[in-house]
């Protein structure tokens, strides 16, 4: 029997939960006793639907036997909409019953392709069967069962029986849409963008899921169809288009010869072919794991900034006299990160220097790179990098009293997230929000961008010794 069959299991499926009250002297019956269970099991399924929501737990792995006809499901747990526990604790073999009704309509029509779904549904059988005498004349014997048995059942049903619903989402994207055709026209587009919090708060006030059809746990969707044959070497020629999530079934009752390379011969009438997808249409239940395993592969432990060598020179003004903003050239500019990087991501692409240069005659900005002359990288107690600037370039622009930045000059400093990564192969967290370090938002790859600005050179002759000692 099931229970939930033929009912929503909505948040008020159980309007009002109560529990037995205990005292001496009360009088237990059968309703006591059952309400007992049902208040505890009710409950638990209520969160189970609710906060932990529903589809395969783990395992369950789906597959095609063609030798036997049949499909195979390994162990697993999953929940199902209404909120009950389902285990398969051996593997399961499923006969597909409607072979043959597929194979006389790939007979008729050539073409001919339908679809079908593997359902994993909650069961509940009686066990342990106790015989009672009659109490009173003219009754018969009575048969009543000392235990109910939660199980399941799989079944194949075809894919508009199952009523299959495709994963709902929040989809927080629509929360940045604008009605474009609103544009230009009073109010025009809001300039005001919901926050997260609003957002989840409109969307979670609409209502609860309700489960209509919660029989069915999706296991596996099953593509009948006629069509090409597969090679009987199939397998062993393309071994990785047959795996453990999609199996394909050859199910040709006479040997075929082995095609060429490449030759996919046609099926004969009547013969059909079975494509077991394991996956697309599967609901997975994010226990806390996974989500974990989720966001540490995403996110996770991620290198950061932690200090560079232009801070103490430049803050709180963002302003370097010409003099100190030679010298560190001179030296180099230095990133320091809190655990080891691999060096050879840190270089002149993913490392930048650049400037902001006003051109005297027609006032036009332009951003130039500096030249960089190498990236060096030493591992301590911080791993640094630092940038060193081309010889020419130095000699040119910071020693030469012609130089074009006498006047003073913007200097940006970026580095490239995406493509600078530690030994794990985390990409850096180099957002540098509100100038605070270490750096980060919990996101990698992105980008550490700092700029300050160079005083103008002093008139005084100055002896180069000093700068040309590079």
């Amino acid at each position: 029997m099931n229970p939930s069959k033929g009912k929503k299991c909505s948040v008020c499926a159980t309007p009002q939960f109560e529990r037995n009250n205990y005292f001496y002297g009360k009088q237990f019956t059968v309703r006591d006793l059952l309400q007992e269970q049902s208040y505890l099991n009710e409950k638990r399924q209520l969160i189970n639907r609710m906060v932990l929501g529903w589809g395969v737990v783990c395992g369950l792995e789906a597959g095609w036997d063609p030798a036997k006809r049949r499909l195979v499901v390994n162990e697993g747990m999953a929940l199902d909409c209404c909120g009950h526990e389902i285990i398969v604790c051996e593997p399961q073999h499923i006969s597909f019953d409607q072979y043959e009704d597929q194979r006389r309509c790939a007979r008729e029509n050539p073409r001919h392709e339908e679809k079908f779904v593997l359902c994993l549904e909650y069961h509940e059988c009686s066990a342990e069967p106790v015989e009672l005498p009659p109490v009173a004349c003219g009754e018969q014997q009575r048969t009543e069962f000392n235990r109910v048995r939660d199980g399941f059942t799989l079944k194949i049903k075809k894919w508009g029986d199952a009523c299959p619903k495709p994963h709902d989402h929040l989809g927080c994207l629509n929360r940045y849409k604008h009605d474009l055709a609103r544009l230009g026209s009073p109010p025009g587009v809001p300039c005001r963008t919901e926050t997260i919090h609003e957002y989840l708060c409109h969307r979670l006030s609409k209502g609860c899921p309700e489960c209509e059809c919660c029989e069915c746990v999706v296991l596996a969707t099953i593509l009948v169809r006629a069509g090409k044959a597969r090679p009987p070497d199939y397998e062993k020629a393309f071994p990785g288009a047959v795996g453990d999530k999609v199996a394909f079934g050859n199910l040709t009752d006479r040997p075929q010869p082995s095609p060429e390379p490449g030759d996919q011969p046609e099926r004969p009438h009547g013969e059909i072919e079975i494509i077991v997808d394991a996956c697309v249409d599967r609901r997975f239940v994010y226990n806390n794991q996974l989500l974990y395993d989720l966001i540490d592969c995403y996110h996770g432990d991620l290198p950061h900034i932690v200090d560079f060598s232009w801070r103490n020179a430049a803050y709180s003004t963002r302003e370097i006299d010409w003099d100190a903003f030679v010298e560190m050239m001179k030296r180099g500019l230095t990133v320091y990160f809190d655990r080891e990087m691999e060096a050879h991501s840190l270089n002149r692409h993913t490392f930048v220097i650049t400037f902001f240069h006003e051109d005297p005659d027609s006032g036009n900005l332009f951003v130039k790179r500096i030249p960089c002359r190498n990236v060096t990288s030493v591992s301590g107690e911080c791993f640094a990098a630092t940038w060193l600037p081309d010889e020419a370039w130095f000699n040119d622009e910071l020693v030469s009293q012609k130089s074009q930045l006498r006047a003073g000059v913007d200097v940006e400093i970026t580095l490239r997230g995406s493509r600078i990564r530690d030994h794990g192969g985390k990409g850096l967290d180099g957002c540098f929000l509100r100038d605070r370090l270490p750096t980060g938002n919990g996101t990698q790859g992105t980008d550490f961008i700092d700029w300050f600005h160079v005083r103008p050179r002093s008139n005084k002759k100055k002896d180069s010794k000093g700068y040309e000692d590079f």
